[in-house]
């Protein structure tokens, strides 16, 4: 299954438990596949060097760069589309729309209401870390 995973996913995911947690696990066990472009890259990037995010990683004892490296080898790279979406309430999240379209994904795993009120695009589904984990029933 193809997936585009919101930034907001990553984080949780990588830094946190739970349902974006059991995604990132589905990705280690090539269960799922993740796509991932630069620009998503590059927004993950910036987040995890965020202050509020140290103390985290600390207690972990992993820094922002092994976390983007993780999230680099459980994804696969592609070019996003350009799109234009009139009702997107942040364009900046044009690009996981973009991106979802290059990589001929079947699913948006987001927490952002900003997408989530779309509930697809070009009939992508999106959908949040636990409905996906509900409607697909995936085993870790």
């Amino acid at each position: 299954m193809r997936l585009v995973l919101d930034v907001n996913v990553w984080i949780s995911g990588l830094l946190w438990g739970g349902s974006p947690r059991q995604i990132v696990n589905l990705a280690k066990s090539g269960k799922i596949t993740i796509f991932v472009s630069e620009p998503i890259l590059s927004e993950l990037a910036e987040v995890l060097v965020r202050a509020k995010f140290q103390a985290r990683m600390r207690s972990l004892d992993i820094t922002a760069d092994d976390l983007l490296n993780i999230a680099q080898q459980l994804s696969e790279n592609c070019v996003p589309v350009s799109v234009n979406i009139p009702q997107l309430r942040d364009p900046d999240d044009a690009v996981i729309l973009g991106t979802a379209i290059a990589a001929k994904a079947m699913l948006i795993v987001s927490g952002d209401l900003d997408l989530l009120v779309l509930k697809e695009f070009a009939n992508i589904p999106i959908l949040t870390p636990n409905d996906f984990l509900n409607q697909h029933q995936m085993n870790i």
